[in-house]
């Protein structure tokens, strides 16, 4: 009996352990798998072994690994075109911290706002992009760390440049702000063309004035000055020596008036431009010799190195103005500074369809808070009696009815470059 017993088992008292774990384990892997588990009738110990449970496993195993590869490609790919398109947008985009340090941000805002070769990532955004020791306090990240709201700053300056910017909290599960995602759309160039058109509204309107009030004054001032010179002239009725001195105050005053008038109506035409193809050297040559008696009283030297073929399609009497206007007021800046070496320098290079020139002295240059007004018509900083502060504004309709464009670039101490474009002759 005990050996027929014996013979039924034919196990070691551990084998019904083995086969209850593996059982159990099968049962665990199939809810796992969202299998209802096997009861005991089901899964008997024939049916463990031809179910084959470690073969399922390593079965399962295999098909998670293949299934995570594939993932983690798709979650590759998807990182990629993500970062893609985080980088094309238009726009500058920064993840920061709570510590306000950079966690990631595009190109585009590397391209503004980063010096070349700067790491940027985990290094505070204002030391960054602000050039800052610490955050200003007009910062929106600030006030969005703080408050988890979003906050718009209409109009900001960074590194010379212009920006609109919005600033959204980050937040965890539970809604805390983890940190903050500034966008920032750069607005220098809407801003410049801004203030173009506000200029040119505001040219308009005073040209308009100007050439009423040139016309009115023309006439009298003209009368002025004929009898005042007709009386200085007349040798039938000798003058007293202090009355010939206000006489010819009278003159020159009223040629000073004339000069202004002349300014206000070349301020103020409505001629359209008649367009020919002018070579650039002609201009710089007949400019020249026009104030050649100035350039030499003041040691002042002329270097233009323009190709001998360069020309523009302008109005030779007007664009001959620009010139003179422009280096009129080099010359006037270089008149007042000391030693040798003043120079007025000319170039000029094809630019698509236009022509770019460019007039540089090497004065004082012109202050940063002057800058932005000196074509604006009446505006200037010499003593009363040097002039009417027109000339520059002047340029500006000229280039501006050529459909060109003139800007200045001056620093305090290292000169100032006046840079405009004009069409190019048409190609046949």
């Amino acid at each position: 009996m005990t050996s027929e017993r014996a013979g039924n088992t034919g196990q070691r008292p551990g084998d019904e352990t083995l086969k209850k774990y593996i059982r159990d384990k099968v049962n665990h892997l199939l809810s796992v798998m969202g299998t209802k588990p096997l009861n005991r009738e089901e899964l008997d110990d024939n049916t463990l072994i031809e179910l084959d449970p470690i073969g399922i496993i390593a079965l399962s195993f295999e098909q998670i690994l293949e299934h995570q590869k594939e993932t983690n490609k798709r979650l590759s790919v998807a990182k990629d075109q993500l970062q893609a398109v985080f980088d094309a947008v238009g726009v500058c985009i920064s993840i920061i911290d709570e510590d306000m340090r950079i966690v990631n941000c595009n190109e585009k805002q590397k391209e503004l706002l980063v010096s070349a070769n700067t790491e940027v990532i985990g290094r505070h955004c204002y030391e960054i992009y602000c050039g800052k020791d610490s955050p200003s306090l007009d910062c929106p990240a600030v006030e969005t760390l703080a408050t988890g709201r979003p906050v718009f700053i209409r109009e900001v300056k960074k590194k010379n440049k212009h920006f609109q910017i919005v600033t959204s909290p980050m937040k965890d599960a539970d809604g805390q702000v983890t940190g903050a995602i500034e966008v920032s759309m750069d607005v220098t160039e809407k801003k410049k063309s801004e203030e173009l058109m506000r200029q040119a509204e505001k040219l308009t309107a005073i040209g308009l004035l100007a050439g009423g009030i040139a016309h009115e004054l023309n006439n009298p001032l003209g009368n002025i000055l004929g009898y005042a010179t007709l009386v200085l002239k007349d040798r039938e009725s000798p003058l007293d020596p202090a009355h010939r001195e206000k006489l010819e105050i009278i003159v020159e005053q009223a040629k000073k008036g004339s000069e202004i008038i002349r300014g206000l109506l070349d301020f103020s035409r409505q001629s359209v431009p008649a367009f020919k193809d002018i070579p650039i050297n002609d201009i710089v040559r007949k400019t020249t010799r026009t104030l050649q008696s100035r350039l030499a009283c003041h040691g002042i030297r002329i270097d233009s190195t323009v190709a001998d073929g360069l020309a523009v399609r302008a109005d030779p009497r007007q664009i001959e103005l620009v010139f003179l206007n422009i280096m009129l007021n080099s010359i006037q800046a270089l008149e007042g500074t000391d030693g040798k070496g003043k120079v007025i320098s000319i170039r000029a290079a094809c630019k698509g369809d236009f022509v770019q020139v460019s007039i540089a002295d090497n004065g004082p240059g012109i202050p940063e808070e002057i800058l932005p007004n000196i074509f604006d018509p009446f505006f200037t900083t010499k003593p009363v009696g040097k002039g009417a502060g027109l000339g520059l504004s002047i340029c500006s309709g000229v280039i501006r009815e050529h459909k060109g464009s003139i800007r200045a670039v001056s620093e305090p101490g290292k000169g100032t470059e006046f840079i405009f474009r004009l069409p190019a002759p048409v190609k046949n």
